[in-house]
């Protein structure tokens, strides 16, 4: 007898961010301005909250009070508010209560300033957030990484927020060369143009080729490809041609990137779209066209979010060449995230066990 996936419980970890959808708004204020004596884990959980944005209590207490009691995270998070670093709000409820939501705060912007974390003249901006909606997108993103953060362990190096990945002044006159002799060719915007993923990960891997991988993560809560046809060709650039002139270089191979899709209905139609702008490969006057290296369609990857709620590293890769390549082969390509494949090491302590969305086992570790 088969189970229907509609009577599988969610994994508690999906559930807490997504149970936010469509809720109003209360914004704390303290009563009063507290100073207090600030510690060497204060700075780092206020860069926290400038890179990623925000983040709930339990999100925080996660990342700087691990394994240890609630109540002491939350006091010195009450602290921080009421000296005004923080500032907080969570959903209005007739029952029941949700925990605060975080963002960084006029003092905290002033501080971090004061360390040279954020530059000299970076204006503070205060966050008008009225609609929960308005912030979804950082807090599922957020929650995401943090599921990937307990599957990996120590093996995540380091998690940035929302980062631009500039062309450099030499892509200006349009892609550079490449060394012997290659040249990337079939790109649907060839002129190298400005990126922003919203995460960026390095994780050391120890597979059957060990080194640190870069991952780009793309969350998408839309669901409108028509919003992403240009943001596939900028990545198929950057991949086929200009990423050795940016930070990826320093780890000696190009990145990763990886479409978070809401469902299997979003992610086939992400994929189909991505399948026709991927065209771009890297051309050698001497090389048979079915060894050209389409770099785009091989390192871009596309991973449902509520997958890596229950652990599973699976992700989807297109089709090794594009439609009308004399070598296609209509298959798409299951793979496996960088990361441990023996279990969490880092579990959440109220997720329960439910099966993953796509059962089909992975084939092959990307990158």
């Amino acid at each position: 007898m088969t189970i229907s996936s509609e009577l599988v419980a969610e994994p508690v970890s999906y559930v807490d961010a997504h149970r936010y959808d469509g809720a109003a708004i209360h914004h704390d204020r303290p009563i009063r301005t507290a100073p207090c004596a600030l510690q060497p884990r204060d700075v780092g959980l206020l860069r926290d909250l400038w890179r990623y944005k925000v983040l709930t209590a339990p999100q925080v207490l996660e990342l700087w009070w691990p394994g240890r009691c609630a109540r002491a995270g939350q006091r010195r998070l009450r602290r921080l508010f009421d000296a005004g670093y923080l500032e907080r709000f969570r959903p209005i409820t007739r029952r029941g209560s949700f925990p605060w939501t975080y963002h960084l705060g006029h003092a905290g912007h002033r501080l971090l300033q004061q360390h040279s974390i954020i530059a000299p003249g970076q204006r503070f901006a205060p966050r008008r957030v009225y609609d929960y909606g308005h912030v979804l997108h950082d807090l599922q993103l957020n929650a995401w990484v943090l599921a990937y953060r307990r599957r990996l362990g120590d093996a995540l190096l380091a998690w940035e927020g929302e980062t631009d990945i500039e062309p450099p002044a030499r892509t200006q006159a349009g892609q550079p060369g490449l060394e012997g002799q290659w040249t990337a060719k079939g790109l649907r915007e060839p002129q190298p143009r400005l990126l922003r993923p919203d995460a960026v990960l390095e994780i050391e891997c120890a597979d059957d080729a060990p080194g640190v991988r870069m991952l780009l993560i793309e969350y998408d809560r839309t669901r409108r490809v028509d919003k992403n046809y240009g943001k596939f060709r900028r990545y198929d650039g950057l991949l086929n041609s200009w990423w050795p002139y940016t930070p990826c270089a320093e780890l000696g191979q190009p990145p990763l990137v990886v479409f978070v899709c809401q469902d299997r209905q979003q992610r086939e139609q992400f994929m189909a779209a991505a399948d026709h702008e991927l065209a771009g490969h890297r051309w050698h006057p001497s090389v048979d066209a079915d060894r050209h290296q389409y770099v785009g369609r091989r390192r871009v990857l596309f991973t449902l979010e509520r997958d890596m709620h229950t652990g599973a590293l699976e992700a989807l890769r297109l089709p090794a060449f594009p439609h009308g390549h004399p070598s296609r082969t209509p298959d798409v390509r299951h793979v496996r995230l960088p990361g441990d494949d023996t279990g969490a090491k880092r579990p959440h302590p109220s997720d329960m066990q439910a099966p993953p969305s796509q059962t089909k086992p992975a084939v092959a570790i990307a990158g």
